[in-house]
């Protein structure tokens, strides 16, 4: 006759519960009176069933709307092993992992008391190997939850000790009690769990297993002021280490000492029988599975974590993507193409294009120190600024200080933004603050150029900073290149920067026939510079072409 199979099913929240499968055909499905009712509506009602043939469990799909999936593949029928996944076409929703045919810890848990009843020569040897299994039923859990209970639940029985608590070493390097449990298998607030500290201290300390048969006969302890309040006659305590990894090879590194995760403390009132030394390897085996499951599901949530994490941070980048500029103002006397590059999923960068009133237009380039999030946030928020202060007639100079007063005020000191803000008429007459920003670069008609140069302190690093127009008269062909550091900080795999003089001199040669080219020509002579070295800053480029009053 055939084990039990087991599921473990997962919910959309991530939430983890084991099943059984009793009844056979399992039939899955959201329609009620399935084996396994799953309550969303883009499942099928008969979406699969689990079915015994040839002494194999197969998954049989039931012609579903979405198809049943294992481990990604879209399935018909397919035999199931251990840990295989099962989904079912649609994001966000029930996932079941087939467990096997694994007992469950109540039944290993009973084969040890059965075995520790028989009077036999193989009872230590049979026990060994029964708390093995239980050492591997625990490693197949996908619940720290039910990990936790499971590992002290069965220390407790299998040591015969009322009373058993996980304390794990915290954040600050202090044992904090975890999960407390009784012989009933009662929780206990572990809040309220008093343990004998020195025994703590003993054990993380020479990290070694402390078992005491009775404390009674053991000087050393009679003299613990918790070990007399508590009535203390029996302690096992064992420590629960996470192996460090050898950095080349992936072993365990067993010339280094482990890192302590917590202890497995046990204790009662009576005194204990005398633990054998096979008792004491079963022991240890059991600390040892404990820990490796512990820092598995550890893993487990950091990675699930890291995760959404990186789904939040392509949202950020997407929606920040979204606030640059889709098109141009379409104007007869000038031409303006833009472009940007974020080393991080999201960076601290931002350009526009404005339209203001009496026939001119805004052009703004901005480079928020730091990188990431913070900085992201923040080039939002300057962005809004600026657009909403367009909407006014007011000049460069009156925005610069505006804006540098707002930022002062609501950020601190080390956060700040260098900003390029510019104007430009039909008549060609360019006005500029430049507050703190590296020097834009105007290419005339002839192939000269000459730097936009800065005058003023960074927006939003000093509130006594102030800011003047500076002006100057584009001819008709002259180009103004607006750009961030990131480009002239640009660096190779040797370290060197790309540099003004080399963006200059690429402007003094041919420009192409329009702005797209030129773009294209910028970003591929950095490329080329830079031989895919990771860069640490974030890129921007607007280019703007002044074709003139009368094109």
């Amino acid at each position: 006759m055939h084990r039990t199979p087991r599921l473990i099913l997962v919910d959309p929240s991530g939430a983890r519960q084991e099943l059984a499968v009793r009844k056979l055909p399992f039939r899955i499905g959201r329609q009620a009176g399935n084996e396994l009712t799953l309550r969303d509506n883009r499942i099928s009602r008969q979406q699969a069933q689990i079915v015994f043939e040839d002494g194999r469990f197969l998954l049989v799909d039931a012609q579903s709307r979405h198809g049943t999936r294992v481990n990604g593949e879209k399935v018909e029928r397919h035999e199931l092993k251990p840990k295989d996944t099962i989904d079912f076409g649609v994001p966000d929703s029930f996932r079941i992992v087939y467990a096997g045919e694994e007992a469950s810890l109540d039944e290993i848990i009973e084969r040890v008391e059965t075995a520790a009843s028989a009077d036999t020569p193989s009872r230590d040897l049979y026990h060994l190997g029964v708390l093995l299994d239980v050492a591997r039923a625990l490693h197949s859990s996908l619940s720290l939850e039910d990990v936790l209970g499971s590992v002290v639940d069965a220390a407790v029985r299998v040591t015969h000790t009322e009373r058993g608590v996980l304390v794990m070493l915290n954040s600050s390097g202090e044992f904090a009690a975890t999960v407390a449990r009784d012989a009933h298998r009662t929780t206990i607030e572990p809040k309220s769990v008093e343990i004998s500290q020195s025994v703590l201290r003993q054990v993380a300390a020479s990290r070694r297993e402390l078992i005491v048969t009775d404390m009674g006969d053991e000087t050393q302890w009679q003299a613990q002021a918790s070990v007399v309040r508590l009535q203390i006659h029996s302690v096992v305590a064992l420590p629960l280490e996470r192996m460090r990894m050898a950095d080349s090879l992936d072993t365990t590194s067993a010339g280094q000492q482990a890192e302590l995760l917590g202890v497995l403390y046990l204790d009662s009132h009576m005194p204990a029988a005398a633990f054998s030394d096979l008792d004491r390897a079963v022991l240890r085996s059991l600390a040892i599975e404990a820990s490796t499951v512990i820092e598995n599901a550890r893993l487990f949530t950091a990675a699930r974590q890291m995760e959404r994490m990186n789904h939040e941070l392509e949202i950020a980048c997407d929606l920040q993507q979204q606030l640059l500029p889709k098109s141009f103002p379409q104007a007869a006397h000038f031409q303006v193409a833009g472009w940007n590059l974020a080393c991080l999923s999201v960076g601290g960068d931002y350009f526009d294009v404005l339209e203001l009133p009496g026939e001119k237009h805004a052009f703004v380039v901005a480079d928020v120190a730091g990188k990431g999030i913070a900085a992201a946030l923040l080039a939002s928020m300057l962005q809004g600024i600026v657009a909403t202060a367009s909407g006014f007639d007011l000049d460069p100079a009156k925005v610069a200080m505006r804006i540098n007063r707002y930022l002062y005020e609501r950020s601190g000191i080390e956060r700040y933004a260098t900003v390029f803000l510019s104007s430009l008429d039909k008549e060609g007459n360019f006005e500029y603050v430049n507050a703190g920003h590296v020097p834009p670069l105007v290419r005339t008609a002839t192939g000269q150029v000459y730097p936009l140069t800065s005058e003023s302190f960074p927006l939003g690093m000093f509130d006594f900073a102030e800011f003047h127009i500076s002006k100057v008269k584009l001819s008709p062909g002259d180009i103004v290149l607006i750009y961030t550091d990131g480009f002239t900080e640009a660096a190779n795999p040797e370290g060197e920067f790309f540099g003004e003089p080399r963006l200059r001199d690429l402007l003094k040669g041919d420009p192409g026939k329009n702005l797209d080219e030129l773009l294209a020509k910028i970003q591929a002579v950095v490329r080329e510079f830079t031989r895919g070295a990771s860069q640490s800053d974030d890129m921007t480029l607007l280019v703007i072409h002044y074709r003139g009053a009368g094109s």
